[in-house]
């Protein structure tokens, strides 16, 4: 072992403990989030989809059942799916913390990498969730033809940079129901 093993070994270890905060900062941010988008998809989706069973009859009542169904099943389902993979972030920190040093470690290139993703995140701290996880997709692509080799950083980096998506689906998905809640509305009272 030489001397700069010894230096650097600290100092990797502070780096990808540094990168694991960042990550877990992030997951309580966007479980708070999806908590509360959660909340409000549901109230909107399932009330649309109730009175688009009460406004409408015969074969298209028959259709809403089924699509209105899918759809209420995106809308909360992409929350749900995104609460899960940010749980799976808070539950493997010791195996990330492992996974990063070593990705430091083996590339030097990496390095710089994952000091960018933390300098930028540490720039977006008051920001939301959302706008975090954007920070995340040069690590990804920096890991992403090893990431068998790295296990738990590329299902965190899968779970952060699918957060963005997965909640514009269910946002997209829950403002059509609520258009289509008032048409529903109007038909029923009219």
């Amino acid at each position: 072992m030489t001397g700069d093993d010894d230096t650097s070994s600290p100092r990797v270890s502070d780096l990808a403990q540094r990168a694991v905060d960042v990550f877990l900062e992030l997951v309580r941010r966007g479980t708070r989030l999806a908590v509360g988008a959660l909340a409000i998809v549901t109230v909107i989706c399932l009330g649309s989809y109730a009175l688009g069973i009460a406004a409408l009859s015969g074969g298209v009542e028959t259709a809403w059942i089924v699509l209105g169904g899918v759809g209420v099943v995106v809308a909360i389902g992409s929350i749900l799916v995104a609460m899960f993979r940010l749980w799976v972030i808070s539950r493997m920190s010791v195996a990330l913390v492992t996974d990063i040093q070593t990705l430091i470690t083996n590339d030097p290139g990496s390095e710089r990498v994952v000091i960018e993703t933390i300098e930028s995140s540490d720039g977006v701290q008051d920001q939301s969730a959302v706008v975090m996880s954007r920070q995340f997709f040069q690590m990804s692509d920096s890991v992403g033809p090893r990431a068998g080799q790295f296990v738990a950083l590329s299902v965190a980096l899968k779970g952060v940079t699918s957060f963005p998506l997965l909640m514009m689906l269910s946002v997209a998905t829950t403002f059509g129901f609520a258009m289509l809640s008032v048409l529903f509305a109007l038909g029923l009272l009219f």
